[in-house]
């Protein structure tokens, strides 16, 4: 096996081939998981969204939107409150489901929320999800450490009015 750490190669040598092994815990690459297997913490009241999170590298964390139960408590609100990352840029992808906190966001859509930005539930979303139970929701965000960068493919397809989704109609 080759492994590159610090623009050096390095081999090694094993006796079988280390992914053919059951519960093999190591750090070899590529990793594959599936989200159809994250299982999120779920709470009375609205857990904050490392529940959500798969991975974690030096420049970015991973996270997953999957079917889970909302918030339980009897007078929660299941719609996520209004936050900024003042440290990451946040990309998610909205892969397939009923997307609780956003209006009019379709699957396969991704949005951008730079380290700064104010945003969370659309108008109307906090009081939709009141008395619901559960979610179907499937989505991935990265979390990047570092400012991202539009490009001009990205700027081909941006819906340019996002940004006044979150005003009242």
């Amino acid at each position: 096996m080759l492994i590159k750490r610090d623009n050096k190669i390095h081999t090694y040598t094993y006796e079988a081939h280390p992914f053919d092994v059951v519960g093999w815990d190591g750090y070899f690459y590529p990793y594959a998981f599936s989200i159809h297997d994250f299982e999120p913490i779920t709470g009375r009241l609205h857990m904050p969204p490392t529940i959500h999170q798969t991975w974690e590298t030096a420049s970015c964390v991973m996270c997953a939107f999957v079917p889970r139960l909302y918030d339980y408590h009897p007078e929660a609100i299941p719609a996520p409150y209004n936050h900024a990352n003042i440290d990451t840029d946040e990309v998610l992808y909205y892969v397939d489901g009923d997307f609780m906190s956003r209006n009019d966001i379709q699957k396969g859509q991704i949005t951008l929320h730079p380290m700064g930005v104010v945003h969370g539930p659309h108008p109307g979303a906090a009081e939709r999800s009141v008395g619901k139970n559960d979610t179907q929701e499937i989505a991935v965000m990265v979390d990047t450490f570092k400012p991202l960068r539009m490009t001009k493919a990205a700027a081909g397809i941006e819906v340019e009015d996002y940004y006044k989704s979150w005003l009242e109609d």
